[in-house]
């Protein structure tokens, strides 16, 4: 009977313990949470995201700065940091950190001896970046029960994105403001060669390509100028009798003028026979110095008796050598194309216009595109281009119109036979609200930015968009001009927002 006695007595004294324990632990969850006080600011140079906990007078303070280099949104890992807090009615208080205590964190700790409102002024100095950052309306409260009650709780739609997960990846968020874009109309192109800059070159005789006279023959992709020689053609002695005949009438012709000129001057013969001989000494030396443009003559031979003829195929443009189409020795015929001569300084963009478009391109005068293997987006008239012509014919199958521009092409980036996508541009350009397409994501065929709310607080916002120019979209609905959007990291910022668990890295250095 004694051990159920005590055995019963036990587990009282348990039950009361474990109700203490309880209230205990009651009482501590009951005690609100100092959430503190976060701030996010933004200048031309740094992105500030400052926490620290609510100011009591006489008790230690530790605050956080995040400190972001906006040219590249990396973390500010050199410098040191001025913090001075400066109140109502003077009194100053001045902390400085020499380094950060973690990679684009300073800590500040400050005891604050005065309950008021001041202004914190945080001067950045440093070889990565030098800024000045106020912030104004810091509170300090005498004691505790100064403190008011906690307000509306956290907004539970907002994604939470550390610090450290933005700095760790390509991040970067812009401004919504206004841009000047104009409206334009889709289509896909192709660049072209200028017909002035391209050539193919043919052989303009039957002949041989022989070794010791090509020597010299520019190789593919080296650059030759007009008139320069691109390679010499031997002809067949058929062809070679042919062009010594146009040389020995020419010669002929001459000697024969020459020799009716002196007899006239000394009125040995009429002035009919000297208009004839003139006549047909300059139709022979026309036909004569066609030939030596491209024709070498050879004259050896101590009498200059024999005579040996080559080809001099000469270079029509200036430009680069794109193909050669034939090999040394060969035997190449009349009208073979042998090079392929491309100067890009000047190409041709063409789009192909939907024809229910047709009515917008009387007004059109520019246009952007972009092409395969490169980011960035060109624009017709920053490269000097203009519009060429707007074609007349429907493409039957594709119901298309032909637009054509020519412009400058610096660094020969746009290669002939490049897929564009163009933005030919109508009406007149305007000061539309707009965000870089970089920000926009597709979510089931709806457009989506992530804003940044604050340091590490981002939201979703649906848009309706307008038109699209020159990497930006304009905002119909869903942003505020000054808002921040994601224009760098918005997938980043989605997967954030699927996740279920706790960031890794929430832990950081606050």
């Amino acid at each position: 009977m004694s051990k159920f006695i005590s055995y019963f007595l036990t587990l009282i004294f348990l039950s009361v313990l474990v109700s203490c324990k309880a209230v205990e632990v009651l009482d501590v969850a009951s005690e609100p949470e100092d959430e503190g006080t976060s701030v996010t600011l933004w200048t031309e140079k740094t992105e500030l995201f400052l926490e620290y906990p609510t100011l009591i007078v006489g008790e230690e303070a530790a605050f956080a700065a995040h400190l972001t280099d906006i040219k590249n949104f990396e973390p500010v890992t050199q410098g040191k940091l001025t913090s001075t807090f400066t109140s109502e009615d003077g009194v100053v208080i001045s902390n400085v950190a020499e380094t950060p205590s973690y990679p684009g964190i300073f800590r500040p700790v400050i005891t604050f001896s005065k309950a008021g409102i001041y202004e914190m002024e945080l001067r950045l100095e440093g070889p990565q970046v030098e800024d000045i950052i106020v912030v104004k309306d810091v509170l300090v409260y005498a004691n505790k029960s100064d403190v008011p009650l906690p307000g509306s709780p956290p907004d539970d739609d907002l994604i939470t994105f550390l610090k450290e997960q933005q700095w760790n990846i390509d991040f970067k968020t812009e401004p919504v403001r206004k841009n000047e874009l104009m409206a334009s109309i889709r289509a896909v192109g192709e660049i072209m060669s200028d017909h002035q800059m391209h050539a193919e070159v043919p052989a303009p005789i039957n002949g041989f390509i022989l070794s010791y006279q090509n020597t010299n023959i520019p190789s593919q992709g080296s650059w030759v100028s007009k008139g320069d020689v691109l390679a010499v053609i031997s002809p067949p002695a058929t062809i070679e009798n042919s062009l010594l005949a146009i040389r020995t009438e020419y010669l002929l012709s001459e000697a024969e003028y020459e020799r009716t000129e002196r007899l006239f001057k000394k009125q040995a013969v009429p002035a009919k026979r000297f208009d004839e001989a003139k006549l047909l000494f300059e139709a022979h030396k026309a036909n004569f110095d066609a030939l030596t443009k491209q024709i070498d003559f050879n004259i050896n031979g101590n009498d200059g008796d024999k005579v040996s003829i080559h080809y001099q195929l000469m270079a029509p443009i200036d430009g680069f050598v794109e193909e050669l189409h034939f090999h040394i020795g060969q035997n190449v015929k009349t009208g073979e194309n042998l090079f392929t001569l491309t100067n890009l300084e000047t190409v041709l963009l063409k789009a192909n216009v939907p024809v229910s478009h047709i009515s917008g391109l009387q007004s059109t005068h520019n246009a952007s595109f972009k092409v395969e293997g490169y980011e960035e987006e060109f624009e017709v008239a920053k490269l000097n281009g203009k519009l060429v012509s707007i074609g007349n014919i429907v493409n039957e199958k594709s119901r298309t119109v032909p637009v054509i521009y020519e412009l400058k092409n610096p660094g020969n980036k746009l290669k002939i036979g490049m897929f564009a996508e163009v933005s030919v541009k109508i009406g007149e350009s305007s000061e539309m609200l707009s965000i870089p397409n970089s920000a926009i994501l597709d979510e089931d065929g709806t457009p989506i930015v992530y804003v940044h709310i604050s340091g590490e607080a981002f939201a979703k916002r649906i848009l309706k968009t307008g038109i699209s120019d020159r990497g930006y979209t304009q905002v119909l609905e869903g942003l505020l001009e000054g808002e921040r959007v994601v224009t760098i990291g918005a997938y980043q910022v989605r997967l954030a927002s699927l996740s279920t668990s706790v960031p890794v890295g929430h832990g950081h250095e606050h």
